[in-house]
């Protein structure tokens, strides 16, 4: 009895035994055909991928696209290029200038060398003017000296008697027939002039008028070529006198060349100017006697201290010689 029970619980045992190795049994690991390098047949596939899954492969068709390289110029619009002048080639000034103006506004092309060009001074006297570097650096609107200091615009363009001093070479443009005519459309004063007389030197009486010396002093320039007169030497200060009897009709500063000009009508045919003065004594319309103070001598809109004296028959110079006794 004892060794039937045995036997069939050992039975039993066995039994059991091998269903749990049957219950615990796994299935195989899946295994992908392909051919690995070396052209043996293996599952290297799978073992390099051990999820069982494709490898990610950004060129395959449905994966999802790689995103592409940044492009600047794709992902914003291009900024528009600054304008270049002229295609980027430079452009100089030649803008025509005032040669007497005192000082020039730099514009868009202005050098160093074309404006000391355009006024005939050298590059030195512009960079010492100006206190310039020796690189030249000007900026469009910057006022640049373009005369020394203390340099007066000319008669003609100043707003005030200045003395100025041109080229030495320089002649006076004669005054035409229409400066004179214009001179007399000036406002007028009246009555005789009250300065004193002064003798000068000899009298002489050509054409009816009783002509006396402008001034005292040597001719330094004969009548002729550029001269409609002649220049009388002396010093500043020294009396003018009118060299006949006559009328004021010009005193002032507005015919270029000539400074503080007087001129004085005599006679319906003749006129008589002195210019180049220090200050003028006399207004127009007043009346003069031959030998009357009507300026004293200077070098406004000259070379030197002078008198430019001149004699008009019908408004052509004459050679004052002819009339005057030096």
């Amino acid at each position: 009895m004892l060794k039937k029970t045995a036997f069939r619980t050992g039975s039993a045992a066995l039994v059991l035994m091998l269903g749990a190795c049957s219950w615990f049994q796994q299935p195989a690991a899946p295994v992908t055909a392909g051919t690995a390098s070396g052209g043996a047949a293996s599952g290297t596939s799978a073992q390099g991928n051990p999820y069982g899954a494709t490898p990610y492969d950004p060129n395959a068709a449905g994966a999802s696209a790689a995103p592409e390289p940044y492009n600047p110029q794709a992902s914003a619009p291009a900024a528009p290029a600054a304008p270049v002048s002229g295609g980027g080639a430079y452009i100089p000034s030649n803008a025509p200038v005032d040669i007497n103006a005192a000082t020039h506004t730099v514009v868009r092309g202005d050098t160093v060398y074309n404006i000391a060009k355009r006024y005939n001074i050298t590059q030195d006297n512009l960079r010492e003017w100006n206190n310039l570097g020796p690189d030249n650096t000007i900026s469009v609107g910057q006022n640049l000296r373009v005369k020394p200091a203390g340099y007066s615009a000319p008669a003609a363009t100043a707003a005030a008697p200045k003395p100025a001093t041109p080229p030495a070479s320089s002649a006076p443009a004669a005054p035409s027939n229409t400066d004179y005519a214009r001179t007399q459309q000036r406002p007028q004063a009246s009555g005789p002039a009250k300065t004193p007389t002064v003798s000068t030197g000899g009298v002489r009486t050509v054409s009816g008028i009783t002509w006396q010396r402008p001034t005292a002093g040597n001719i330094i320039t004969q009548f002729g070529g550029n001269s409609k007169g002649v220049d009388i030497a002396g010093q500043a200060g020294q009396a003018v006198v009118s060299a006949a009897d006559g009328k004021v009709v010009y005193a002032g500063s507005g015919l270029r060349g000539y400074g503080n000009l007087v001129i004085v009508q005599h006679n319906q045919t003749f006129l008589t100017a002195y210019g180049h003065n220090q200050n003028l004594l006399v207004k127009e319309g007043q009346t003069v006697k031959r030998g009357q103070t009507i300026a004293r001598m200077g070098n406004s809109d000259a070379d030197r201290t002078k008198l430019h004296f001149e004699v008009r028959q019908n408004g052509k110079p004459v050679n004052p010689t002819q009339f005057v006794a030096f």
